[in-house]
């Protein structure tokens, strides 16, 4: 099937990053092909807006900046937020009481939405105690780390907002993920694929996973949905 897309939204961590935190040269190699091409990359990440923002400008992005799993979008110097800031400093607060010290990000004083705090609580009694706690507010598992976040806030809606602000329609675009996390994003799009390290939920969902891992994976997907080069 033939697809032509105007912009390509692509997860960081888990996807064109691996666990080393390092970024695929080759991805990058192809990112700038499709902004050669004239496809806009937009960088949907848990990450704050100062980090993803320089990501996209030295990587040489020129699509929207979507942080903290869609609660800030940042188009042409045009900043949105999409979540109450409030709900997060609740829980955490509830957290910090709760449990102690906690071990938080050193990205949470340039947050907007989201607070991130370590993976070394269970999730499972976490969520349930701010259920409670902290309602509106929901927990997100990255894989790299936990995220508190307004219960509103989701990549398909930082998308949908980013995709407005650019004047594309989501049926012009390829997004690719790897995590629970990138799921509404995935099913906002005109066709969403994984990478083959991605998780269950994520597979659940996408219309096409690699055969390749992290940014291989990346790579794979946009040679054989953009470039049209096949793959069995």
């Amino acid at each position: 099937m033939s697809y032509e897309f105007k912009a390509v939204a692509v997860d960081i961590d888990g996807t064109i990053a691996g666990l080393d935190w390092r970024i695929s040269c080759e991805a990058i190699e192809v990112i700038r092909a499709l902004e050669d091409s004239g496809i806009k990359v937009i960088l949907a990440s848990g990450n704050a807006l100062c980090v993803v923002k320089a990501l996209s400008r030295y990587i040489g992005c020129s699509g929207a900046v979507i942080a903290e799993n869609g609660g800030v979008v940042e188009y042409k110097g045009v900043v949105k937020f999409l979540g109450d800031f409030n709900k997060a400093k609740a829980a955490l607060e509830a957290v910090k009481a709760k449990y102690g010290q906690v071990s938080e990000s050193w990205s949470n004083r340039y947050r907007h939405v989201d607070l991130v705090i370590g993976r070394n609580l269970d999730l499972s009694e976490l969520r349930s105690f701010l259920a409670q706690a902290a309602p509106g507010v929901k927990v997100i598992d990255s894989g790299f780390a936990y995220h508190l976040v307004d219960e509103n806030v989701n990549k398909g809606k930082g998308l949908m907002r980013a995709l407005s602000m650019m004047g594309i329609k989501p049926q012009e675009v390829l997004a690719i993920g790897d995590s629970e996390v990138d799921v509404e994003m995935l099913e906002v799009a005109r066709l969403g694929a994984v990478v083959a390290n991605a998780d269950e939920k994520a597979k659940a969902v996408a219309d096409y996973v690699a055969s390749k891992s992290f940014g291989e994976g990346f790579v794979e997907i946009v040679e054989k949905y953009v470039f049209k080069k096949l793959y069995p």
